[in-house]
């Protein structure tokens, strides 16, 4: 899909990146490399065609998945990790 080097309007590559948002999940395009910068150039352009309503649905349902998992994930660490500190006061207290 891609014909040539995309340039935005500071002379520079532009840089692809993925939409997370709700209205255009994973859908890709070209931004300035100095976006958020003092000096950006406000360059935008989509890659990607838009997606259809399914596709959309089904994205987002992925993207809710995969941070309730995150999420699980994270619990369980701040669990092991609180299951060693308390192992580690309890040995200390032992000595």
């Amino acid at each position: 899909m891609e014909v040539g080097i995309t340039i935005c309007r500071c002379g520079l590559k532009a840089k692809a990146v993925v939409s997370w948002t709700d209205d255009n999940p994973g859908r890709r395009f070209y931004g300035c490399k100095n976006y958020g910068k003092e000096s950006h150039c406000r360059f935008f352009a989509w890659y990607d065609a838009p997606l259809t309503p399914r596709a959309r649905v089904f994205i987002f349902g992925l993207s809710r998945k995969v941070k309730k998992m995150e999420r699980a994930k994270m619990i369980e660490r701040i669990c092991w990790l609180c299951l060693l500190i308390f192992s580690m006061v309890i040995v200390w207290v032992m000595k």
